[in-house]
């Protein structure tokens, strides 16, 4: 369905405004392009080209070089942590707590909404909504501290543990430096409990009501009747957390102290780092400075082979996006149809 009609298009406001979103559009995708394209050609660069002041925007002499010392460092050992860790490991890592909060999140963000927009009716509904959409006015930083006390503690979230009427402190788990200190704090997600209470609202209630009179349970109705009819929001959601905690560093960086746990996107920010401590083209340099740069370097890793990294660590992302995106387009169709 256009977002303008065929007819309001000819009149001239109508025009102006569908060029306007064309135009907005237009700068989105070109804003989004840019970075993917540079960090494409700069792993077709040679080394030295990587550091020209202005960039050039197109390989003098395209190479392929970085793509080859890249894979072979994948399938190195990563000096300084492990004679058993190498990239793959750190890939492993990711997946793990990629996969364990989508499979988590999803039902309970999910069950959330449904209550919210067909169980709990009046202001109470109202004002939990209202709480929960709260929280994502909040910035992350804010929440930083009380979800490290949360995983530090789990599952309080304060700096002292409550006490027993004995006297002695209630049992705590500490899951920092674990998989876990990133998985528990985002098994509820607040964008998609938004998304799936406003696509619950849509479902007509005349369809609920009539499977319980027919004797069926809310989690039934919920699993037969709801589920498939609300597959392009949960593909949606489900594509935008794949992404957030796939892509995160910031969070693993602070709960996750050793170095073999670490996630994929967190082990490409360090190499980075020890490449600008080192000077990234000047082993004698790297020799002084940074000792996992310098095993890298020496291998014939430079900026543009940090590219490649780069880009494959986006990879994943990219493909789920397009196994969930014709899910999404499934739900376009069904609301143009109405």
């Amino acid at each position: 369905m256009a977002l303008f009609p065929a007819v309001g298009r000819k009149q001239t406001p109508m025009r102006i405004g569908w060029w306007a979103v064309v135009l907005v559009l237009c700068v989105g995708i070109f804003m989004h392009m840019v970075p993917f394209y540079f960090m494409i050609i700069t792993s077709l660069k040679e080394g030295a080209e990587t550091l020209h002041t202005p960039p050039t925007f197109w390989p003098q002499h395209p190479t392929l070089q970085a793509w080859s010392s890249a894979f072979q460092i994948i399938s190195s050992n990563y000096t300084g942590v492990g004679s058993d860790v190498t990239f793959v490991s750190f890939f492993w890592n990711s997946l793990f707590m990629t996969g364990m909060t989508v499979i988590l999140s999803t039902p309970v963000t999910a069950l959330a909404a449904y209550a919210s927009a067909k169980l709990l009716r009046g202001p109470l509904g109202r004002w939990i909504f209202i709480f929960f959409i709260g929280t994502m006015l909040l910035p992350g930083s804010v929440s930083l501290v009380s979800s490290y006390l949360l995983v530090r503690h789990f599952p309080f979230p304060f700096a002292i543990v409550p006490t027993l009427p004995s006297g002695d402190a209630f049992p705590t788990i500490d899951l920092t430096d674990s998989p876990w200190a990133v998985i528990v704090p985002a098994i509820f997600n607040a964008g998609g409990f938004f998304y799936y209470r406003a696509f619950f609202q849509t479902i007509p209630d005349s369809i609920i009501q009539s499977a319980r009179v027919d004797g069926g349970s809310e989690l039934n109705i919920f699993r037969r009747i709801v589920m498939p009819m609300s597959i392009p929001v949960f593909a949606i959601v489900i594509s935008g957390q794949f992404g957030a905690i796939w892509d995160g560093y910031l969070w693993p960086s602070l709960v996750i102290t050793s170095p073999e746990k670490r996630p994929l996107s967190v082990a490409v920010n360090e190499l980075i780092k020890q490449f600008n401590q080192s000077g990234a083209l000047d082993p004698s340099q790297a020799l002084q400075n940074a000792e996992t740069a310098r095993h890298y370097l020496g291998q014939g890793l430079t900026w543009s082979g940090v590219m490649v990294l780069g880009i494959l660590q986006s990879i994943p992302t990219f493909l789920f996006f397009v196994l969930c995106f014709r899910y999404m387009l499934s739900g376009i169709r069904i609301r143009g149809l109405r």
